[in-house]
């Protein structure tokens, strides 16, 4: 299947927004076809890595497996994530790491590559480098998140040594939500006062510069929708992945 970004008849103004605040919105942004086929695969997806940081590692769970557990000892990974959470980084969400799947062929003819094809096809690419004014851009790396109720992401800034990240970005998949489950993208000022917030929302890019401070809001425990994206990095320099 040709996955597309929809035609956007606006680059210019996209990209004057995006030159005086360093983030901007691109609504419609896939074509039709491309996002009920993404849609739909993600929506469907069973398995996901359960994602959360202990003592600064990356821990990944197979969420599957999690949700067989026994509630005490469900409750024991929250009392460790939760008590990380309240001085320091942490994050708790779902995750399937489709970039590394694709460059180390562990999935092979799985629709997961289609999508990493997709965001760095030259027209993907290319539509990224004029709104950002940004022609090194070269790559995009990405991971399909997954946020439910109890899921967070605290503040950081995607700032990672060797990684030449440019600017972050996310495909949002989430068709119904409503704004007093949380989960919304904030992005903060150097004052830490938050200066532009989105909402979950379908068919909508969010763009912002590397490095700023940003973070995911807690997903009430009333919220019963599942917040979708793909979450992307554009990158400049070569890309290590590819041999």
């Amino acid at each position: 299947m040709n996955l597309t970004l929809a035609k956007q008849k606006n680059k210019k103004q996209l990209a004057k927004q995006f030159q005086e605040k360093g983030f901007v919105r691109v609504s419609n942004a896939l074509s039709k076809s491309t996002l009920k086929a993404i849609h739909d695969f993600i929506f469907n997806q069973e398995q996901w890595n359960l994602a959360f940081n202990l003592q600064g590692k990356h821990q990944d769970l197979n969420n599957l497996e999690v949700e067989g557990w026994p509630d005490n000892k469900k409750q024991e990974l929250k009392q460790i994530v939760f008590q990380q959470a309240s001085d320091g980084f942490q994050y708790l969400y779902e995750a399937i790491p489709i970039y590394d799947i694709f460059h180390n062929d562990l999935l092979p003819g799985h629709f997961f590559n289609d999508i990493v094809r997709f965001l760095n096809t030259r027209a993907t690419l290319d539509f990224f480098r004029e709104i950002l004014n940004a022609p090194d851009i070269t790559f995009m790396d990405a991971q399909i998140t997954r946020f439910s109720a109890g899921h967070f992401l605290n503040t950081h800034n995607d700032d990672v040594n060797d990684k030449n990240r440019i600017a972050a970005l996310v495909f949002n998949l989430t068709e119904h939500w409503r704004a007093d489950w949380g989960g919304a993208l904030h992005l903060l000022d150097e004052q830490q006062q938050i200066k532009q917030s989105f909402l979950p929302s379908f068919n909508e890019i969010n763009i912002f510069k590397v490095p700023l401070d940003h973070y995911v809001g807690y997903v009430s425990p009333f919220a019963t929708g599942k917040r979708l994206s793909i979450t992307c990095w554009l990158r400049s320099g070569k890309n290590p992945m590819v041999k």
